[in-house]
């Protein structure tokens, strides 16, 4: 009896990607050529700024801004997820509202809200315990609403609403099932959501909680626009008395691309140690 013949398997060239490949390749050879014929930056400039006090303050500013507003913005947005998907008429509208308000204006728009209407609204700001003579604070508006507490605000309330979104759909995504199986045990509806909807919901939304802060951090630059003193605000100060426009807006895309690379090195730590089931 024959033995059998080999096959060989012939893989057939795609052409149409090797054809974008090569425009694209070629693309990127001609803008580098045509930056380095017209010298459009100075390198040891840059160098010399890269790792400036002043600079790194700004990314550190930055960071500081982009972390806190996700956090917050993550408790915003777990409190308008729950309240959307509680079958109360009410406090699903009012969860709607909030999110077509915040996720359909602009960021910028509302930083430059927060920062200049509320002392305009209220003179002053007074808190104090209900029913005891002591004061918590007592001062301007003007004096509580920094660049930053602006800011933090106006950054946290518009990510609270993609936040929101992205926790409610998590939250569905948890097999109804399982919250049915958990309430014929005896669970009580907190404790379903304590030990069987969020563990599951929170594996769920690392991803698109990653994507979050990522736009979050690069998000802090328009609080430029309020005089707050992050990275983009401070590398702009310096080449308006220098003139070195490309090599600050480089140095200033640098530390937010090493931002960038912190935070999907956070996700990716956090899916790695609660991956999806």
């Amino acid at each position: 009896m024959a033995e059998p013949r080999a096959v060989r398997v012939k893989h057939r060239l795609r052409w149409g990607a090797w054809l974008l490949s090569a425009v694209v390749l070629l693309v990127v050879s001609m803008l580098i050529t045509a930056g380095v014929r017209a010298q459009i930056m100075n390198v040891e400039v840059f160098l010399s700024y890269l790792t400036s006090e002043q600079v790194l303050i700004g990314a550190r500013n930055a960071l500081i801004l982009g972390t806190l507003a996700l956090v917050v913005a993550s408790v915003i947005g777990l409190v308008v997820a729950l309240m959307r998907v509680s079958g109360n008429p009410i406090l699903s509208a009012l969860s709607a509202t909030y999110v077509y308000f915040f996720r359909g204006t602009p960021m910028l728009i509302q930083l430059l809200f927060w920062f200049n209407a509320l002392p305009t609204m209220f003179q002053r700001v007074h808190l104090a315990v209900p029913f005891t003579d002591i004061v918590l604070l007592d001062a301007p508006t003007t004096a509580v609403v920094t660049p930053f507490v602006a800011a933090l605000a106006g950054l946290a309330l518009a990510e609270g609403a993609y936040m929101a979104e992205i926790i409610r759909a998590g939250i569905l995504a948890v097999d109804k099932g399982q919250r049915a199986a958990a309430r014929a045990i005896g669970m009580t509806e907190y404790q379903v959501l304590r030990h069987i909807v969020i563990p599951q919901a929170g594996r769920i939304i690392i991803p698109a909680g990653g994507n979050q802060y990522i736009m979050l951090l690069k998000s802090t630059s328009l609080a430029s626009a309020i005089g707050f003193l992050e990275l983009l605000r401070i590398t702009t100060d310096i080449y308006s008395s220098n003139f070195m426009v490309v090599e600050l807006l480089a140095v200033a895309a640098f530390w937010y691309l090493v931002m960038t690379a912190f935070a999907t090195a956070v996700q990716a730590a956090l899916e790695k140690t609660f991956p999806q089931r």
